[in-house]
């Protein structure tokens, strides 16, 4: 009788308990929770002015720490960076910042535009419909970082030379260190629909498709001095290097090797695959604008057969001297340099 009447007493406590249970459980994660994001933002402060004495200004405006209870999700207005000695500022509408608590090493990044940044060369302003970007990290160091972005439309006014402006449907751009000992880094970014212009002029088709992917040979770590030139002064090998070109029924693929030298100029060769040429004949050039049909008009009179027999197309060879772009005898234009010599 007496056992009778406890199974149903214990059938109660088993759900007091368990709820009781969870409510501790709760308790102490809100109290780690807040523990931490307290920690978070004292660590944001210190980080915030160890740098401007180094002299790197960090602005971030109204900052708040939210997300509970599965994240944590930092927000601020008018994020921006400033380095003071070099006069380089750069400044967005706003910033979200979240990390998942299941997957602490990925960081995710939203902005808003739009986006400002001036040095002493020029100003670029940037409007986007969204921007993105997401950051792998372990306790070697970064493991990838990847940007999005859709309805991009950047204007540059670099000083004393033409406006450029580049728009692009869809855009992104990914690096991660790569090779046996992790000292290479793998570069790539893929444009969707983009268009250029330079001055009041186009420059190339209307809408085109573009990809490009690189390795820096042992730029990994890059040094606590300017990366590019002390990568170059470790010799600058850039291999493979690819690019590829889709536009009107037309697709141009690349690949070859270059070399950064100390005055931050390419050199180097890229052998182009063209396919898709009986456009031209079809009359369709119309929608490749005048530099790629005259480009593509050298495939045609110039070009080779591929190395490999069972690949359609005409191959030429892209050589590019100091940054001097040509094929053959004709030139294409010059890359500028990618630093400042002696910067």
């Amino acid at each position: 009788m007496d056992a009778d009447k406890a199974a149903p007493r214990r059938r109660v406590r088993l759900p007091l308990m368990i709820g009781l249970g969870l409510a501790v459980a709760a308790a102490g994660w809100t109290a780690i929770w807040a523990t931490a994001r307290g920690r978070i933002l004292a660590e944001i402060d210190t980080r915030i002015a160890g740098l401007a004495e180094r002299g790197i200004v960090v602005a971030c405006a109204d900052r708040a720490i939210g997300g509970y209870p599965f994240r944590m999700e930092l927000s601020c207005a008018s994020p921006g960076v400033s380095l003071t000695a070099r006069g380089i500022t750069v400044s967005a509408a706003a910033l979200r910042v979240v990390a998942q608590v299941w997957d602490p090493r990925l960081v995710l990044v939203e902005i808003d535009g739009p986006g400002v940044g001036a040095d002493a060369g020029g100003a670029v302003a940037a409007k986007w419909r969204a921007l993105r970007a997401s950051l792998r990290w372990s306790g070697d160091g970064v493991r990838r970082l990847s940007v999005v972005s859709d309805g991009l439309d950047l204007t540059a006014k670099p000083a004393g030379r033409p406006t450029v402006r580049l728009s692009a449907e869809h855009v992104e751009a990914h690096g991660r260190p790569s090779g046996a000992t992790d000292l290479d880094l793998d570069l790539a970014a893929s444009l969707a629909a983009a268009v250029l212009t330079v001055g009041d002029k186009r420059v190339g088709p209307p809408r085109a498709d573009l990809t490009a992917s690189a390795t820096l040979v042992g730029f990994m770590p890059p040094g606590p001095g300017p990366a590019l030139p002390a990568f170059a002064g470790r010799g600058g090998r850039i291999e493979p290097a690819k690019l590829s070109l889709a536009v009107g029924g037309v697709r141009v693929e690349g690949d070859g090797e270059l070399v950064l030298d100390g005055a931050g100029e390419l050199d180097g060769m890229i052998t182009l695959v063209a396919r898709g040429l009986e456009t031209l004949a079809k009359g369709g050039a119309k929608d490749l604008g005048p530099e790629l049909t005259t480009v593509l008009g050298g495939f045609v009179l110039l070009g080779k057969a591929p190395k490999d027999p069972s690949v359609p197309g005409r191959r030429l060879e892209m050589i590019i001297d100091h940054g001097l772009v040509r094929i053959g005898r004709a030139t294409l234009g010059r890359i500028p340099p990618l630093f400042a010599a002696g910067g």
